[in-house]
């Protein structure tokens, strides 16, 4: 018998357990849908122990990688604001944080340099951005660092970086006219004309314009020279007796298109655009000058103290270390920059391995002492410069020594300085350096030579008689080619008797048997650029322009034929020839204009020092080393 029984099996009803889940169901889509519309609310103070941890308080605390390049800057903003979130909107970036952004990657992208990438944090950025910041911390961290960015990119799109505090700011600035004349206005110009997109071509040295606007390149093609050339149309010079300053313009320079007045009809100079070429009003610096024999030898003892010593020891081989890395050669590193002065301790943790604040500052002055790209990342160039040891740097030192002493003890009153590892030109006044600029000097195998010579005269536009080395085996081949190409470019065969000559098949064989010169005329594009400094020595090497204006911002910068490129040459005449008269910015800037070549000769001749300094101490005191590129210490730790 079945105790089953399918009659009375009991049938419960779905229907409860079905509006339960739709309850249930409508539920979770109200709360998904209010939460979609609601916004997390940052407290309003909640970063603000963080903020003023990291900047007032204890700035070593600080948690990120990368460094704040302006802790100064930064921290007076957030003072201002109260130590508040400046570009985030709640939990998510500002419209304004996105434009600075944009911004600044638009500036750095086809920028040959990492340190514009690095000052800008824009790696940091890209690994954060990734994912919205949900952590205070993380947040407080991205809004500092926007901070910094942008007080960063505010500094490297200014025209002039200027200090007012030691530098006199000059009122007028030299615009272009119509008419091909240069004239000097206010600084406050009409609107309509500072509308202008000035686009702050020049970012941290590099070019940012286009290559169709480069004055009258793209018009190259049409330009004619006349192949006969009078000296006395070609040429014309600046000597004690010079035409009356009333017969032209209240500078006395007379206009290229016979003797028109400077000013229009109301007494007012036109407005326009400042030249291309131009490099801006000289501003004098006031660093005070060293290169003293003296104080090499006291850092020779302190060196030889140090070697017998047994302190120092190399720093092993790594990883490259930056501001936030945790490793053991930490440590070493600090007690290795403390030896060398770079780092001061302040009472802190001499054995701590984490790379802070001050050790990352210590490797910034380290790094500019030795020529390196002030990175703060202790990579491969560095960490050969650290190993350098005390013994080798003596030796440095005195060879060094030695040749100061080829030098007069006393340079002069005025003089400048090429010294070729330092890829530098100082001019020195009364002892002090009031203009520095970057060169490019020879190539190793066309070393630029050490002489002391004397400037004797400031060529503007200047002319090019090709060397005969340079001659038969670069510009013959190129002129066979192209004959017409390098007319146009203004080389021409000069005859024995002066004559300019066209480059056909008969003069080019004329030149390369020797019996003929070849010649570039000066102009735009004129190897030698718009100015030349003329310096008579044994070797024909003179300090002038160039048209390769990007190699001045590479750190190794050897790549000539052994004369001296200058990156800012008209200031370096406008220095020179600035007790001949009414020589100022203007008056510089309308000579380098055009292919007429003017010659100034110098009423006084500067002396020309050009060294071969490895090793020097500098105006403040600080030992500063140089790679031997020329390889004439006899020591190889010193070459690159």
């Amino acid at each position: 018998m079945s105790y089953f029984n399918p009659e009375r099996r009991t049938h419960k009803s779905p229907l409860p357990l079905m509006i339960l889940g739709s309850l249930c169901v409508f539920a979770l889509y109200f709360a998904f849908a209010a939460n979609q519309q609601t916004v997390p609310v940052l407290p309003e103070n909640a970063v603000r122990p963080h903020l003023v941890r990291w900047l007032e308080e204890n700035p070593d605390s600080w948690p990120a990688q990368d460094p704040i390049f302006n802790p100064a800057a930064v921290r007076r903003i957030y003072q201002r604001t109260d130590y508040r979130l400046l570009w985030f909107d709640n939990y998510s970036l500002s419209d304004t944080a996105n434009d600075l952004l944009k911004q600044l990657t638009a500036s750095s992208s086809g920028n040959p340099s990492s340190m514009v990438d690095y000052r800008y944090h824009l790696g940091y950025f890209d690994r954060t951005l990734r994912d919205t910041p949900q952590r205070l911390q993380m947040a407080a961290v991205l809004d500092v660092l926007l901070t910094d960015a942008f007080v960063s990119y505010a500094q490297d799109t200014q025209l002039d970086r200027l200090k007012p505090k030691s530098r006199r700011q000059l009122n007028i600035t030299p615009v272009h006219h119509a008419e091909g004349e240069y004239r000097l206005v206010g600084l406050q110009m009409p609107r309509q004309a500072a509308a202008t997109p000035s686009g702050r071509k020049y970012f941290r040295g590099y070019t940012r314009g286009t290559r169709g606007t480069r004055g009258t390149r793209g018009t190259r093609g049409t330009r004619s020279r006349s192949y006969n050339v009078e000296r006395s149309r070609h040429y014309s010079t600046y000597s004690a007796r010079r035409p009356s300053p009333s017969r032209f313009s209240p500078g006395g320079l007379p206009p290229r298109n016979g003797y028109r007045s400077y000013r229009s009809e109301n007494g007012l100079p036109p407005v326009g655009r400042v030249p291309d070429h131009s490099e801006g009003p000289y501003i004098e610096d006031n660093i005070l000058y060293g290169g003293d024999a003296a104080a090499l030898r006291n850092e020779l003892a302190r060196l030889r103290n140090l070697a017998d010593s047994g302190r120092w020891r190399p720093l092993p081989k790594g990883p490259a270390m930056t501001i936030g890395a945790r490793h053991p050669h930490v440590a070493q590193l600090r007690n290795m920059l403390s030896l060398y002065g770079d780092y001061h301790s302040y009472g802190g943790e001499p054995n701590s391995d984490r790379f802070d604040r001050r050790l990352h500052e210590a490797v910034l002055r380290f790094q500019a002492r030795h020529g390196l790209k002030p990175d703060g990342i202790v990579g491969r160039l560095t960490r050969q410069r650290l190993n350098l040891s005390p013994t080798a740097r003596a030796h440095v030192i005195e060879t060094n020594i030695r040749r100061r002493q080829q030098l007069p003890a006393d340079l002069g009153s005025r003089f400048v300085q090429v010294n070729i590892p330092e890829y530098k030109l100082h001019y020195v006044e009364n002892g002090r350096v009031r203009l520095s600029m970057n060169v490019v000097v020879g190539k190793k195998k066309h070393a630029t030579p050490e002489i002391n010579t004397r400037v004797s005269k400031v060529i503007f536009n200047p002319t090019w008689t090709v060397p005969r080395s340079i001659l038969v085996n670069e510009i013959l081949p190129k002129a066979r080619a192209n004959p017409s190409g390098m007319e146009n470019m203004g080389y021409r065969v000069v005859s024995g008797s002066g004559e300019h000559l066209p480059l056909t098949p008969k003069n080019l064989s004329a030149a390369g048997r020797g019996s003929y010169l070849m010649r570039q005329l000066g102009g735009e594009d004129n190897i030698l650029g718009r100015v030349k400094f003329e310096i008579p020595n044994k070797y024909d090497v003179y300090l002038h322009d160039t048209r390769a204006r990007s190699l001045f911002t590479l750190t190794d910068r050897g790549y000539s034929h052994g004369c001296v490129r200058l990156a800012k040459p008209r200031h370096l005449a406008q220095a020179l020839l600035q007790d001949q008269g009414d020589w100022d910015q203007w008056r510089i800037d309308q000579l380098t204009t055009g292919d007429e070549t003017t010659e100034v000769k110098l009423k006084q001749r500067v002396p020309v020092y050009i060294t071969y300094w490895t090793a020097w101490v500098d105006g403040e005191g600080r030992l500063n080393f140089r790679p031997d590129i020329y390889d004439k210490d006899g020591l190889a730790a010193n070459q690159f």
